[in-house]
């Protein structure tokens, strides 16, 4: 049982590095982009593969269409696409 264990947490801990690289790239990426626009909106949290972006209501459709989807997207270039989608709410709980 022990043997398993450290088989199975010498296979996971791997990818669950390279999926925290990732995100960062992309948290960098993300927070350039809203910077560049010259944005008010701001990364506020970020859980696992998750981020939480606090956007005026007159920088939505800006933030939706042009800052984050392209930067999540490209931020490492793999055999399989990475999925980006986006969720609106005035909590974070009414977003999911």
């Amino acid at each position: 049982m022990q043997r398993s264990f450290g088989e199975r947490v010498a296979m996971n801990s791997p990818i669950q590095g390279t999926a925290a690289d990732i995100m960062k790239i992309a948290m960098i990426r993300v927070d350039r982009a809203l910077k560049k626009q010259g944005l008010q909106s701001k990364i506020v949290l970020q859980v696992h593969d998750e981020l939480l972006i606090e956007t005026r209501l007159e920088e939505l459709d800006q933030v939706k269409k042009n800052c984050w989807w392209e930067e999540m997207k490209s931020a490492a270039s793999l055999a399989v696409p990475l999925e980006v989608d986006a969720n609106v709410g005035e909590s974070w709980f009414d977003a999911k």
